[in-house]
């Protein structure tokens, strides 16, 4: 029988987890599934197959130096929410890559960088 992989769940470091609870509901359209405490050092959020699990780190390099890719379908939508909440990357505008997908990123609020991106073959 073969292994096949259903999803990844990153641990996302945060400065405040409570703030990036907030960015990541009010922003991105995650829904709050776990918190440890009030106020939280561990939560985790979700938005469809997407699940990110974001624990207390007050080390500002491991937040800069962290980033991740999600897969989405609907991208246009998300990238308009994202311009409205004045989240997106500064040179991260939506546009189509060589590689053969259409993305965009977004900074959240500790300096971790999230790369939306959408197939286009």
């Amino acid at each position: 029988m073969s292994t096949r992989f259903l999803g990844v769940s990153p641990l996302i470091p945060a400065r405040d987890v409570e703030e990036a609870v907030a960015f990541y509901r009010d922003s991105l359209g995650f829904a709050l599934d776990y918190r440890d405490a009030e106020p939280a050092q561990f939560a985790i959020v979700s938005r469809d197959a997407a699940r990110l699990h974001l624990f207390s780190s007050q080390d500002k390099h491991l937040a800069d130096w962290t980033s991740l890719r999600i897969g989405v379908d609907g991208i246009e939508a998300l990238y308009e929410r994202c311009r409205a909440a004045g989240c997106v990357h500064p040179n991260g505008a939506l546009g189509n890559r060589p590689w053969g997908t259409l993305e965009f990123s977004v900074l959240d609020p500790s300096g971790v960088c999230i790369a939306f991106v959408q197939d286009t073959q």
